[in-house]
This record gives structure tokens, sequence and C-alpha cells, in this order.
């Protein structure tokens, strides 16, 4: 059977998951591995340091022993663009065929130097004198800009089959094999090093998406400065305390403990980000006429950190669930991992494990 490695390259670690169909309709997962990054090689999902990043992938494939063909990569930065548009109705193949006069208008790049694609959304009847269209999710991504990353993956001896955003594989991963509760929308937050993916899906099919340019590496920098801490000690630090569960505990200020200060840094920052949250979800109510959001899933680096969900859900006010895909969506396979790695594995699994089911569907 074959196997479709999905490839996340993040802000502080490349990633690496390959699945396999299942015999019951679950995927399996056959491997997952990681190499860490250095602070700098890749920042707000770009690549900055291409050389680093090119020598970590090849790292992981050495040390993971993963399959070179067959691997689908995934992209998230702010040379990517998605937006819903009307187009006149026709069929898919002549859409894509014809998307470069239909959608130029409202992407600010030229289509000329754009990778365009696009997700059928819904399809609007014909009003008085008018003719049917459809609604549909246009990404366009700039096209040097992907062919960079491409270019380094290849480099390192990897062969690149595809290229998905992140969004749409951590929609994949957490929506596949579950159904959203009631008509509301949902929402999937991914807590990266560097940056926050605000996802906002309804009946499974991703509906808007926001770049937060905040993540796990600014609240370690707030320890960091905070209390004169090198870096290393303040992200051992923020891993261990997390932050004030109760949104209105904290700031004991004065002679308050190591910890407990660290806890009210850690609280004040994660409060900027909640309040982004809570700004993005409003933004996609007031536009999109949908009911408020009826649920929050929460991915990445940073949704380790203690307490952080409870804080999420009570400011929210909304229930605020971290990902758990092994054993339910995906069935687990002889990774060679322990049940301690997998399950610290857990919260940054979803891209790479949606990259890859992106290849089985």
């Amino acid at each position: 059977m074959t196997a479709i490695v999905g490839l996340d390259i993040g802000t502080s670690a490349v990633r690496a998951a390959v699945l396999e169909g299942g015999k019951k309709g679950a995927p399996v997962l056959k491997k997952y591995g990681e190499v860490g990054l250095p602070k700098g090689a890749v920042e707000g999902g770009e690549l900055v340091d291409p050389a680093v990043v090119e020598d970590a992938i090849a790292r992981l494939w050495k040390t993971s022993k993963l399959p070179k063909k067959g691997i689908v990569m995934g992209l998230a930065n702010q040379r990517i663009i998605v937006r819903r548009v009307e187009v006149p109705d026709m069929s898919d193949d002549a859409l894509r065929a014809a998307l470069p006069q239909h959608v130029g208008e409202h992407i600010p790049m030229a289509v000329d130097d754009a990778v365009l694609d696009f997700v059928p959304l819904e399809d609007i009847p014909a009003t008085q004198g008018g003719e049917p269209r459809r609604a549909i999710l246009v990404v366009a991504a700039q096209r040097d800009m992907v062919e960079q990353f491409v270019g380094v993956v290849e480099a390192a001896g990897v062969r690149v089959e595809a290229v998905d955003l992140q969004a749409f594989a951590l929609v994949r991963s957490v929506y596949g094999a579950r159904i959203p509760l009631g008509d509301a929308p949902q929402a999937v937050v991914s807590l990266g090093a560097g940056m926050t993916q605000v996802i906002v899906t309804k009946d499974g099919t991703l509906r808007f998406l926001r770049l937060i340019p905040i993540g796990g590496n600014d609240m370690t920098k707030a320890l960091s400065t905070g209390l004169g801490i090198p870096p290393e000690e303040a992200e051992e630090l923020k891993r261990r305390v997390g932050v004030h569960g109760d949104p209105g505990a904290g700031y004991a200020g004065g002679a308050a403990s190591l910890d407990d200060r660290a806890k009210d840094l850690l609280t004040d920052q994660a409060a900027q980000l909640i309040e982004e949250i809570r700004g993005t979800l409003e933004f996609y109510n007031t536009q999109s006429g949908d009911a408020p959001v009826g649920e929050v899933m929460i991915s990445g680096n940073a949704a380790r950190l203690p307490h952080l969900a409870t804080r999420m859900g009570m400011a929210l006010d909304v229930a605020v669930t971290p990902v758990k895909l092994l054993g339910d969506s995906i069935q687990v396979g002889k990774t060679g991992l322990s049940d301690e790695q997998l399950a610290h594995a857990q919260p940054v699994l979803p891209v790479a494990v949606g990259l890859a089911e992106w290849g089985l569907i």
C-alpha cells in the first residue's frame, strides 16, 4: 500500500508524518519524526536561512528513515491569500481553466506571479433577471515563494508531489473523521512557535483564515526579558508553569515567587493573543452573518502551555478542546515511538497528518 508523507516546515522544527490507508477506513500512522530548527531559520512561515532548513529536512529523512517520494508539503505565511469570491456558474474543470480571469481583481498580486487554486463553497441561485453563480474560496500563493520551498525540500533529496495550505491540512485532520456539533461554525486555532492560525470552518469546510504574528516564542521572550533569564531557561519555565487558569487570577507582584511572576507575564502575553483570536472570530461573524462559533479546537506547540485552553475557553465563552487524533481518527501502527513520545507529539501532529491525508483522498 502506498505511503504518503506530510511535511510540516514550522518555526521551531520540521516534522513529517507517514500515513497509509487503513483496512477499517481510518488512516494508519506508520512513522513520525521531527528535527528542531534554530531560531531565525524560519520566520512568519517564510524561509530566512534556506540552507539550515535543507539540512534539517535531510537529517529528518535520514534519522526517521522516511520515504523519499509521495511528499505533500504545507505552507502558511502572509504571501498566501485566501478569499471568498463569487464567479459564474460553471463546472470545476471549466472554472479551473478560467480562474485567472475571474479572480484577478480580488487578489493583491498579479495572476501571472501566483499559483492559484480554489475550493467550492456553495451554489448561489439566480436572482430575478440574473444568472446562477458559485461561491468559491480562492487560494493565491506567490509563485517565487512556493518555488523556493519546493527547491529547498528537493535539494534535501526529497521529491515534492503536492503543495497544500497548512490550514486545509488542519481542517482535514481535525474534522475528517468527526461530525461538527450543530449548525454553528467551528474554529481550529493552531498555536505555533512563531504565529497563530485562526481557521473558521462550517460543515467541515474552511471558510475563513487569519494568521496572527504571535506565538509561543513571544511568550518565551516575555519571560526572558521580564525575569532577566536566558531564553533556554525561560522556555523550560514556560512549559512548566503555564498561565493562570482563572481569568480573574494573576498579577501577584511584590514578593511573589519566580513561578508566580512567570505566570503573570505569560498570562499577560496570552491575554493579548486571546483578544486577537476573539477579534478574528467576531470579524468573521460580522462579515458572514453566521451564528457565533460554537467550538474551538486548539493544536500546535504552544497548545502545550498549561491551563491555556481553560483560560481561552473562559475568556471566549466557548468550549475549547485540544486536538487529539491518535486512536480516534488516526490508527497507530508500529511507529517505533513509545506511548509517551506519541502523547507528547499529539499537539503538533495535525498539520503533518492532514497533509499526508491529502494523498489518501
